[in-house]
């Protein structure tokens, strides 16, 4: 019989009544978790019991909520009662919260299937069990070419060590080959290039994962992809360049605003581009440039949008709509789209 149990399992009892019949809406006195645990589990407990382990509860950092009063008792003294006891479930993860988060895992582009498969578990251990079986379908990672760059993990550590110390880091960036593995760059001599930068910010983007920094070879902050670094090393003895002493950057980065500007995060500094497009596109244009893009309606459901963008990711984006997007300026984005397009055609006869 439960009730022969010891009484160091009441307070897994009163955890578990508290956790499975208890809400914001329907709370317990210390008199009612009494009557429930005993109808429940068959333990019957005293008040001070009761009273003892739900502080106990409480100092252990579980989501217990409580009401506190004071009142005069029949022999006139002043006592404190806690009383309306609930499990506060809206601290726990919901299961859209983790489905959420399960999928902008799987369908992240940079991480080795095995590290996707193990933060999967992770983030299905913090469900409950049915919670747990519910998302066992969303668990498969998606079975397609993933990068093998096994020092993912330690090249995130030492960027978020490095930009919290202030600290240049260096490193090779690479490409792939037709082996589908990664290479180094070559410098002019044919060696493993060496890249020095000064990490700022770290960014999550259309399924990539990104540092920016400052490159030392250019006065500009640069982007390069995590997935594509080896041999990662954080210098000691040298400090980042500061980031407002950046030109175009002396108030800091607005990673909402940087994006919006940097589509596929293509570097450049930020121009004002002008194109004309089909209203039909308006979602895609929100997609990718937001809510600060300037609009203005022209003839026959056409659109004439403005924005500010880095050159190339104009480029970039106007050949993902070239059937039906036309740059209008500046002009040497125009002329240069015009190009592309012209060679493109040649080569298609």
């Amino acid at each position: 019989m439960a009730a022969k149990e010891p009484k160091k399992l009441a307070i897994i009892y009163i955890l578990k009544a508290l956790e499975n019949y208890s809400s914001k809406n329907c709370t317990y006195s210390q008199q009612r978790i009494i009557e429930l645990v005993y109808d429940k589990y068959g333990m019957k407990l005293d008040r001070k019991t009761v009273r003892h382990n739900l502080s106990k509860l409480l100092e252990a950092g579980f989501p217990l909520e409580h009401e506190e009063f004071t009142r005069t008792n029949t022999k006139g003294q002043t006592e404190t009662i806690l009383t309306n006891w609930y499990y506060d479930h809206e601290s726990e993860w919901d299961i859209s919260e983790l489905r959420m988060m399960i999928d902008s895992i799987t369908f992240s582009n940079y991480l080795p299937k095995r590290q996707c498969s193990s933060i999967i578990k992770k983030i299905m251990a913090l469900g409950d069990d049915e919670t747990s079986k519910m998302l066992k379908t969303a668990s498969e990672t998606i079975s397609r070419l993933r990068p093998e760059n096994k020092s993912l993990f330690f090249n995130v550590s030492v960027l978020i060590e490095a930009i919290h110390e202030n600290k240049t880091v260096c490193f090779h960036y690479c490409d792939y080959d037709i082996d589908f593995k990664l290479h180094p760059r070559l410098d002019d001599n044919g060696k493993a290039k060496l890249y020095t930068i000064s990490p700022y910010k770290l960014v999550s983007l259309n399924g990539r994962y990104y540092v920016l920094g400052h490159y030392d070879k250019h006065d500009e902050v640069c982007t390069f992809r995590i997935d594509r670094i080896t041999n990662i090393i954080k210098l000691q003895d040298e400090k980042s360049k500061p980031l407002r002493s950046v030109k175009g950057f002396e108030n800091g980065i607005d990673l909402e605003e940087y994006t919006a500007q940097h589509p596929n995060m293509w570097g450049g500094e930020p121009v004002r581009c002008t194109f004309c497009c089909p209203r039909y596109i308006m979602d895609d244009i929100v997609d990718w440039f937001g809510s600060d893009a300037v609009i203005r309606e022209i003839e026959d459901r056409k659109l004439e949008v403005s924005v500010r963008v880095s050159e190339g990711a104009m480029k970039h984006w106007a050949m993902q709509y070239a059937d039906c997007v036309e740059v209008i300026s500046p002009k040497r984005v125009r002329e240069e789209v015009a190009d592309i397009l012209r060679a493109a055609a040649e080569r298609y006869g």
